[in-house]
C-alpha cells in the first residue's frame, strides 16, 4: 500500500496580486499612446492619437 492520499481537490499555491500604482497613473498609461508616448484623444468613446502620421487608435470595443 502507498501512504495516504493527496488532497482533492489539488491545493492551489496563491500568488500575490499585483500592486497597481496610484489610480491617476492607471489612467494616465491608458491615456498614452503605445507608439508615440503622446496623450490619446477622445471622440465619443474611442481614443486616438492626435499626433500626424502614427494613426492609433482603441475603439469602444478594445477597452470597455
Amino acid at each position: 500500500m502507498s501512504g495516504p492520499a493527496p488532497p482533492w481537490p489539488p491545493e492551489r499555491r496563491r500568488l500575490p496580486s499585483p500592486r497597481p500604482g496610484p489610480p491617476d497613473a492607471v489612467e494616465r498609461t491608458l491615456r498614452t499612446c503605445p507608439n508615440c508616448g503622446a496623450e490619446l484623444g477622445e471622440r465619443k468613446c474611442k481614443l486616438f492619437c492626435p499626433r500626424p502620421g502614427c494613426g492609433y487608435y482603441l475603439s469602444c470595443a478594445d477597452y470597455l
